[in-house]
């Protein structure tokens, strides 16, 4: 009977560990599992990272514009009368001094001699009250009234002298004379215009620039001009405007090239350009650059601890290869792919690329 106890005993215990065997075994395995995740290294992502070193960039500022004349003048009569003469074609150059119309004489000849006759006679009135005075035989006050008459016939003659002189209308500054609107027989009065005249040694190429350029252009400065019709002469910068135009942000900016001979016209489509001093500045593939949350453009740049971290940059030039870009350090490691999948701070695996990129 006490036998029978101690097998049944037996067999219950055998039964419970039976039972509870894949649970055991299962504890088991999961604190092996759990030794072997604990003993192995951490799995960073992989990132192909570049080197980029900064060069010197000079970069060329272009503008189109219009070649204008330096001066433009109107020849105008002094005096009215009728033209007779005009000497000059349309087109033609022509010299400073050189004579435009002819005015006719009209009756100023008459009156000039009637002028030297008065001027006579108050001369000769003037002289006599001067000898009787000295004699107190004429009064202070006679002697000053023939004075001031002998000084009015002297201007009314002077007048008649210079109107005389008025007749020849003259070219006031060298040029090319792109307007005549005075024909022989027309009326001019003061002030009528008889020619106008352009000058076009030098000339001038007005262009706008960019208020983002403006600071790096100077009065003197050398830059280049391309016309239309095919010349690319030098010049030099004679005005920067000092207010900007609202509408455009831009600012005129003028440049002034030699002509001798007058062979470049005015009004022809010119393109200006202008070298920048150097600026130090890397070129990236357009690929590498991002924007981060608040809208701005950077790149990812490696760390010396391998974390990687966004660096905003200003693109100043765009090339058909790449951006030039300012921002950055002189030397520094950019990560060129996957990019986008890393945070700020975050421990990669750079892969580093071997295949030159230019520059």
């Amino acid at each position: 009977m006490r036998k029978s106890y101690i097998w049944a005993t037996a067999i219950t215990i055998g039964l419970g560990l039976w039972m509870a065997s894949p649970y055991i075994m299962g504890a088991t395995s999961q604190e092996g599992e759990g030794a072997a995740v604990e003993a192995a290294p951490e799995k960073l992502f992989k990132v192909r990272v570049k080197n980029f070193t900064a060069i010197p960039r000079v970069a060329i500022v272009t503008a189109n514009g219009v070649t204008a004349a330096s001066k433009r003048v109107d020849a105008r009569a002094r005096t009215n009368g009728t033209i007779m003469e005009t000497l000059f074609r349309q087109g033609q150059s022509v010299k400073a001094g050189d004579i435009l119309c002819k005015l006719d004489m009209a009756n100023r000849e008459a009156e000039l001699l009637q002028a030297k006759a008065a001027l006579a006679s108050a001369q000769r009135d003037f002289e006599a009250t001067q000898k009787l005075a000295k004699n107190s035989y004429a009064t202070e006050a006679k002697l000053w009234s023939d004075k001031a008459r002998l000084d009015a016939a002297q201007a009314a003659a002077t007048n008649i002298v210079i109107n005389t002189g008025y007749l020849d209308i003259k070219a006031p500054v060298d040029g090319v004379l792109i307007e005549k609107p005075a024909e022989a027989g027309s009326l001019l009065a003061v002030g009528g215009l008889c020619a106008t005249l352009s000058k076009l040694d030098p000339l001038l190429v007005a262009v706008q620039i960019s208020e983002a350029y403006v600071p790096y252009v100077v009065e003197g400065m050398t830059a280049k001009a391309k016309l239309a019709t095919g010349e690319e002469v030098d010049g030099k910068v004679t005005f920067i405007s000092k207010t900007a135009d609202l509408a455009t942000r831009t600012f005129k900016v003028e440049l002034e090239i030699a002509n001798p001979g007058e062979r470049m016209r005015e009004g022809v489509t010119t393109q200006l350009s202008v070298g920048l001093p150097p600026q130090l500045a890397q070129k990236l593939p357009g690929s590498v650059l991002i924007l981060n949350d608040a809208g701005k453009f950077g790149v990812r740049v490696l760390n010396a601890d391998n974390t990687t971290q966004f660096t905003p940059v200003e693109v100043i030039a765009q090339d058909i290869d790449g951006m030039w870009v300012t921002g950055l350090a002189n030397s520094v490691n950019i990560v060129t792919l996957g990019q986008d999948y890393v945070r700020d701070g975050e421990k990669i695996e750079p892969v580093v690329e071997t295949t030159e990129v230019a520059q």
